[in-house]
């Protein structure tokens, strides 16, 4: 009898989030993105680092800048309520596209269940929906070694996430972590293992994150990485997700080529639209007057 008392009380408690979550949602009147299907990207990344060093002024005058109307990334932080980010996507999204991040890849075991994970990107949808183009439902996903949960978990956490997102008109990505072959993690097998076909057919953005300085300085071969992400996608657009120059070794010289090799990217498919979102471009390209590493990227990218 107590364990079917207690079994009762733990359904009541899942439903009752769930009916929150649903009330939070369906508040939500968003402004309609203007991104259409295959827009390319040009994007860049913004976590919570800055704040103590550089200032806000100094990120949108470098923004508007740009050639081109770029794609904030905004990766927000555990520690920080969704609701007090409004005021930087609110600024943000006046010179930017904006890709909402709620849970960064190395928080997402901070999120012990669906129910958590769900919630998060509920109350962020609810306060932030209006200054977001694109909501990245999961970051580097396959990366079980760091986010040490799984696999099945994290599927359902994804599954749970965009199904709250997209029906309420939002529009989804999905970021994996590609890796040297030789370490044996293979992304695309990961991805048909784990990432089921109604959910690949569903989200808008298929992304990949890599990071040569993590992987020896090994070179994909892009056209064959792609091709095979766009085939598991064949409806979303796809692209990447992450990238940047962050060894303790590298040099103003060493970023300016890793940039222009990731921002001159061909179109690789039918519906590749580039994206890359350097990770360190607060600390990299602002001030942006007479800045070496920013010039070499806005010089990429293509009006």
């Amino acid at each position: 009898m107590k364990r079917k008392i207690q079994m009762l009380l733990i359904g009541l408690l899942c439903l009752s989030i769930l009916v929150f979550i649903g009330i939070f949602v369906s508040k939500v009147r968003p402004t309609k993105t203007t991104l259409k299907k295959d827009t390319q990207l040009y994007g860049v990344t913004i976590d919570d680092s800055w704040y103590d060093r550089t200032k806000m002024t100094d990120i949108i005058a470098a923004l508007k800048a740009m050639p081109v109307k770029p794609t904030v990334r905004i990766v927000m932080s555990k520690d920080s309520s969704p609701k007090s980010y409004v005021n930087l996507f609110r600024k943000l999204h006046k010179v930017a596209y904006v890709m909402a991040c709620p849970v960064d890849s190395y928080e997402m075991n901070l999120y012990k269940d669906v129910n958590s994970y769900r919630k998060r990107f509920a109350v962020a949808y609810h306060y932030l929906s209006s200054y977001t183009d694109i909501w990245e439902i999961g970051n580097e996903v396959n990366g079980t070694d760091w986010i040490k949960q799984k696999n099945t978990l994290i599927t359902q956490k994804l599954k749970a996430v965009c199904q709250t997102i997209s029906s309420a008109g939002g529009k989804t990505a999905l970021t994996f972590y590609y890796e040297n072959p030789k370490y044996d993690h293979d992304m695309i097998a990961w991805i048909k293992k784990n990432i089921p076909v109604m959910l690949r057919s569903r989200v808008d953005y298929g992304f990949i994150s890599y990071y040569e300085d993590d992987n020896e300085g090994y070179q994909p071969d892009w056209q064959s990485v792609f091709n095979q992400l766009q085939n598991l996608f064949p409806n979303s657009n796809v692209g990447m997700g992450e990238c940047g120059n962050t060894a303790d070794n590298a040099t103003e010289n060493s970023k300016i080529a890793m940039a222009k090799r990731y921002y001159t990217m061909p179109k690789y498919t039918k519906h590749y639209v580039g994206g890359y979102f350097w990770w360190e471009w607060v600390q990299d390209c602002v001030p942006h007057e007479n800045n070496p590493i920013y010039d070499a990227i806005n010089k990429s990218l293509k009006k």
